[in-house]
C-alpha cells in the first residue's frame, strides 16, 4: 500500500494579531464556501453551495470543564493551504484516490486565556472542521462535557434519520423522514443525516476520524439538529478525558445537487490518518458463511456423536462447500449439540453466546470442543476460518485473544454487541483494529456505530453493522426492508462498508413475505439479492443462506462468488433516494452494474456511456416474467454492447437487475 505524503501549499501567512472576525475557505472548484465567523465574542459557522446559503450562522464550540469556549473568543489569527492527499486503499470503493482541498487554521482565544484552533477543510464535494487543542498553561489536560454544534438549516429541508432510543444502543433502525421543524424535540439521530433541500440540493452530516474521542449523535431541539457527544459511563459528567494535545474527529457535511454524488465521496477516508503498515499482504478482503441466519443447517447424518465430533463434521461440510465454490471463509459463530441447542464456541458460563457470565475466555474453548483441527482442515481445502465473540468477553484480555486466535489459525473474528460509541468504546474499537494488525487478523464490529474511515489508517477493519440488516428478516414481520434497502446507498454507505449479511436463496414480494426464524427468508427478488453485492459497498460479504439452498441455485452462487468484495472504481449512474438506486463499479477491466427498486415496478434506461472504447458482452440477471408473484424468478442472459447503446433494466416490484461487463 502506497501512502503519499500529504502536501501543503500555504496561501496566507501565520498573524501575530488577526483583525479579521472571519476565516473563510472555499472548494478548488469554487462551488463550495465554508466560513467561521466571530461576533460578540460568538463562534458561528455557515456554508453555501453554488451561491446558496445552506447552513445559516450556526453556533459552535466547546464545553470545556472549566467552562464554556465559544461565547468569549476572539480571532487571533488564520492560517491558510491547499491539501493534496494522494493514497491507495486496498479495501473500499474505489483503490486510488486523489484529493485536493483548500484549509484554513483559525485560532481563537477566550477571556481566560485559552486557546483553541479550529481546523477547515473545503473539498468539491463537502466541508468539514475539527478542534485541535494544544498544549497550554491555562489548561492541564482535556475534560469535555460536550460540543455546540446547532445546525441552523436554511428553508426548513427534508431529513432522513435513524432514529434511535439514545446513546446505548445497536446503532439499527429504519430511516425516519420529515422536515427538520416537524421532529419532535429529544429525538436521537445517528449519523450520517441526510438532508434535501426544497431547491434540489442535498447535504449529508456525519464525523470522520473518530479516534481517542467520544462519538456523536443529532438530536433534535427546537426546530435545529444539534451535536451530543456520547457520555462516559463513569458518572462523571463528561464525555472526553485526555492529554494535550488533542484533536476531535472532524466535522462532516457533503453537499451536492445529485445525491448520488455523495456515494462516490472520498472525503472521510481522505481526513484520517494514513496507514503506517507497509506490508499488507495478509489483508483479505472476500465473502463468508454465516451459518445462524440458516438455522445451522447441516445434511442428513451429521448432528450425532459428542460436541466435537458433531462440529468438526459439520464444519467440514461448510468448508467444502466453500472450497467447491471458491468462498473465502467460513465462520464459527457457536456451536451446537446433536439435538441442535447452540452454545458459544469459547468459554462462557453464561446462558447463551450473547450474554456472557461472569466467568468467560475467549482465549480458552467450551469444554468438549476442538477448533484446531477445524482450522487445520480448512488450510488444506483453501479456506480461511473467522469467529465471533461477545466484545465483553474479548475485552477481558484483547492481545491474549488476538494471540491465541492467530495460535489456532484464525484469520478473522466478527466482534459483537458493543452497542455503544462513548470514548472508552471507541478505544476499545482501535485496540482490535491495532491488535488485528498485529496479529494478522480481520476485525468485522457488529453491534457497532457507524464507520468512520479507520479502514483508511487499519485497513484490517473491514466491515461494519451499523444497519438494520437482514438478519431482521428472522423475526420482523412488519418491516418494510426493500424501500430501506433503497435508501442506505444515499446514506448509510457513503459512511462506509456495512454488513448487511445479503445472498437469501428464498425470496418473497410483499405479500407473500413472513418471518421465519431458521428458514429466513428475504423481501424483495432473487436479483434484489444479486444486485446488493454491486450496489452495496462490503468487502467481506456473507453467503447468508444454507449450502444446501446455494447448491440448489448455482448459477445465482456462481455469480455471487465471483463478483468482486473491493472496487478500483465506483460511479452512481441514477436513482432517486427511497425509490431505486443504479451503481456501476469497476474491477480491472470488467464493470458491473447494479440496480434495486422499491415496491414499485419501473423500466430504466442506463446509459454505457462511461465505458472506454471498443467491443463488449455483458451478461444480465433480470427479474423473471413472474417475479412480481413468485420472487425467486429471473433470467439470465448475454448479448454484446457497446458504449453507445443503453441497457435496459425492468425491475419488478422489489426488484433488482445486475450487468456484468467484458472486454471482447
Amino acid at each position: 500500500m502506497h501512502n503519499h505524503l500529504v502536501s501543503l501549499v500555504l496561501l496566507s501567512g501565520l498573524f501575530a494579531a488577526c483583525s479579521a472576525s472571519s476565516a473563510d475557505v472555499s472548494s478548488p472548484d469554487g462551488n463550495l464556501d465554508f466560513a467561521l465567523s466571530v461576533a460578540d465574542g460568538k463562534s458561528v459557522i455557515s456554508i453555501a453551495y453554488k451561491g446558496e446559503t445552506l447552513l445559516l450562522d450556526s453556533p459552535v464550540g466547546i464545553d470545556f470543564e472549566d467552562g464554556f469556549f465559544g461565547d468569549d473568543v476572539r480571532l487571533k489569527a488564520v492560517k491558510r493551504s491547499t491539501v493534496v492527499d494522494e493514497y491507495d486503499m486496498p479495501v473500499g470503493k474505489t483503490s486510488h484516490v486523489r484529493s485536493v482541498s483548500n484549509g484554513a487554521v483559525a485560532t481563537l482565544a477566550d477571556s481566560q486565556g485559552r486557546m483553541v484552533e479550529l481546523h477547515m477543510r473545503a473539498f468539491d464535494d463537502g466541508v468539514a472542521y475539527r478542534y485541535v487543542i494544544p498544549s497550554q498553561e491555562k489548561m492541564q489536560r482535556l475534560a469535555v462535557r460536550a460540543e455546540r454544534m446547532e445546525l441552523n438549516l436554511a428553508g426548513d429541508p427534508v431529513a432522513k434519520a435513524m432514529v434511535l432510543p439514545g446513546f446505548q444502543c445497536s446503532h439499527e433502525a429504519l430511516y425516519k423522514t420529515a422536515s427538520v421543524s416537524e421532529y419532535e424535540d429529544g429525538l436521537y439521530m445517528d449519523m450520517p443525516v441526510f438532508v434535501s433541500f426544497p431547491t434540489g440540493r442535498y447535504m449529508a452530516v456525519t464525523e470522520a476520524s473518530v479516534l481517542d474521542y467520544a462519538g456523536m449523535m443529532m438530536v433534535s431541539e427546537g426546530g435545529r439538529l444539534t451535536g451530543k457527544l456520547s457520555p462516559r459511563l463513569d458518572g462523571s459528567g463528561l464525555s472526553v478525558i485526555g492529554d494535550l494535545p488533542h484533536r476531535s474527529p472532524w466535522r462532516v457535511f457533503l453537499v451536492s445537487d445529485r445525491a448520488g454524488a455523495l456515494l462516490e465521496s472520498n472525503i472521510l477516508t481522505t481526513l484520517c490518518d494514513p496507514c503506517t503498515e507497509t506490508d499488507l499482504s495478509w489483508l483479505k478482503p472476500g465473502k463468508s458463511t454465516w451459518p445462524w441466519w440458516c438455522g445451522y443447517q447441516t445434511p442428513e447424518g451429521m448432528k450425532k456423536g459428542s460436541l466435537n465430533t458433531v462440529n468438526y463434521n459439520w464444519n467440514r461440510y461448510y468448508i467444502d462447500f466453500c472450497s467447491d465454490n471458491g468462498i473465502t471463509y467460513n465462520s464459527i459463530t457457536g456451536i451446537v449439540d446433536e439435538n441442535g441447542r447452540e452454545y458459544p464456541w469459547y468459554y462462557n458460563e453464561g446462558s447463551s453466546p450473547g450474554a456472557p457470565g461472569e466467568v468467560d475466555d475467549t482465549r480458552y474453548l467450551c469444554p468438549g470442543f476442538e477448533i484446531v483441527p477445524i482450522c487445520e482442515y480448512a488450510e488444506k481445502k483453501g479456506v480461511d476460518m473467522r469467529v465471533w465473540v461477545h466484545w465483553k468477553s474479548l475485552d477481558k484480555d484483547i492481545e491474549g485473544s488476538f494471540r491465541q486466535f492467530s495460535e489456532w489459525g484464525i484469520k478473522g473474528m466478527m466482534i459483537d454487541f458493543m452497542d455503544r460509541d462513548d470514548a472508552p468504546m471507541v478505544d476499545f474499537y482501535t485496540d482490535c483494529a491495532k491488535m488485528g494488525a498485529k496479529y494478522h487478523m480481520m476485525c468485522d464490529f457488529h453491534g457497532a456505530f457507524k464507520p468512520t474511515g479507520l479502514q483508511r489508517t487499519y485497513p484490517n477493519v473491514i466491515n461494519y453493522e451499523g444497519i438494520y440488516g437482514q438478519e431482521n428478516m428472522k423475526w420482523n414481520a412488519e418491516c418494510d426492508q426493500v424501500t430501506y434497502d433503497v435508501t442506505l446507498p444515499y446514506i448509510r454507505f457513503f459512511a462506509g462498508p456495512a454488513d448487511y449479511t445479503q445472498g437469501a436463496m428464498r425470496n418473497a414480494n410483499r405479500d407473500n413475505y413472513r418471518a421465519v426464524w431458521d428458514e429466513a427468508m428475504s423481501q424483495g427478488t432473487r436479483c434484489h439479492q444479486l444486485a446488493m453485492y454491486v450496489v452495496f459497498s462490503s468487502p467481506l460479504n456473507m453467503l447468508c443462506d444454507a449450502p444446501t439452498n446455494y447448491l440448489n441455485e448455482k448459477e445465482c452462487t456462481q455469480f455471487i462468488a465471483e463478483v468482486p468484495e473491493v472496487w478500483d472504481e465506483t460511479i452512481s449512474l441514477d436513482g432517486k433516494v427511497a425509490e431505486y438506486s443504479v451503481i456501476a463499479r469497476r474491477s480491472g477491466d470488467t464493470w458491473y452494474i447494479g440496480a434495486l427498486g422499491n415496491w414499485d415496478e419501473r423500466d430504466i434506461d442506463i446509459k454505457c456511456d462511461f465505458l472506454p472504447d471498443g467491443d463488449y458482452s455483458v451478461t444480465v440477471f433480470q427479474d423473471g416474467v413472474n417475479a412480481n408473484k413468485v420472487a425467486r424468478d429471473y433470467k439470465k442472459l448475454t448479448k454484446d454492447l457497446c458504449k453507445c447503446k443503453k441497457l435496459h433494466a425492468h425491475l419488478a416490484s422489489g426488484g433488482g437487475y445486475v450487468a456484468v461487463i467484458t472486454k471482447k
